[in-house]
């Protein structure tokens, strides 16, 4: 089993390492927030597709003709069929003029509304941006610290719980040898690699030379085959 204290200085490191990776997901996190509050940033064009005026209108104007269905119906029926016709077509168009001017108002709002939200958006976005320099800058001058706080190399940050079990495992005693050891399996694990890496391009099937080269007779033959035309066509011009 490992000495109380370079289990302490591994631990120590185990923790150092902890806070920066706590930093470095800050960061990341803020970064994040950004990007999503950036998704909620829309031009008039945008707000003008999604109001979709056309529908709008339509709507108003189906309704507008409802009432007015109505309202000839019951003047036809109390009064004179001619009167009420012109009054429901004078209703119809009143009506839609009435509803494009509200939705026109409504879709300004809309706009409006929208541009604000922009503009706050745009000030969260600002703080942020602040904030990501402030953290970048404080995780930075921690891992610059680092390399004077712990004897584990800056390299093996995500690999310190590995380093640390060697040493609760009684295979190293300091925290140099949990280091050592820690290499040598890297070692290997690149050899093993590379061996496994090789066997599979011994097992691939090899291309044939005469896939390669092509086949020497029938090469042979078209030679022979062009020879003679070449001769024909000499004879041809003479």
């Amino acid at each position: 089993m490992a000495d109380a204290k370079e289990l302490e200085k591994i631990e120590q490191a185990e923790e150092y390492f902890r806070r920066y990776f706590e930093m470095e997901n800050a960061v990341t996190v803020n970064e994040e927030n950004m990007e999503y509050l950036k998704t909620y940033i829309h031009d008039d064009q945008y707000v003008t597709k999604n109001f979709n005026m056309m529908d709008q209108t339509q709507r108003g104007a189906i309704i507008t003709s409802i009432i007015t269905v109505v309202m000839l119906l019951v003047m036809g029926v109390a009064a004179n069929w001619l009167i009420a016709g012109a009054l429901a077509v004078a209703t119809i168009v009143v009506g839609v003029i009435v509803v494009l001017r509200l939705n026109k108002y409504r879709l300004d709002v809309a706009k409006k509304e929208q541009r604000e939200v922009n503009e706050g958006i745009r000030e969260q976005i600002v703080l942020l941006e602040d904030r990501k320099l402030q953290l970048e800058r404080q995780k930075d001058d921690y891992y610059k610290a680092l390399g004077k706080r712990v004897d584990v190399p800056l390299d093996y940050m995500s690999n310190v719980g590995q380093i640390k079990k060697f040493m609760t495992d009684g295979e190293a005693d300091t925290v140099e040898e949990a280091i050592e050891m820690f290499e040598q399996s890297l070692l290997m694990q690149q050899m093993t690699d590379i061996m496994k890496a090789s066997e599979k391009k011994e097992e691939e099937p090899k291309q044939s030379d005469r896939e390669r080269f092509g086949d020497p007779l029938k090469i042979i033959k078209e030679n022979k085959r062009k020879k003679r035309r070449e001769k024909k066509e000499k004879k041809a011009k003479k």
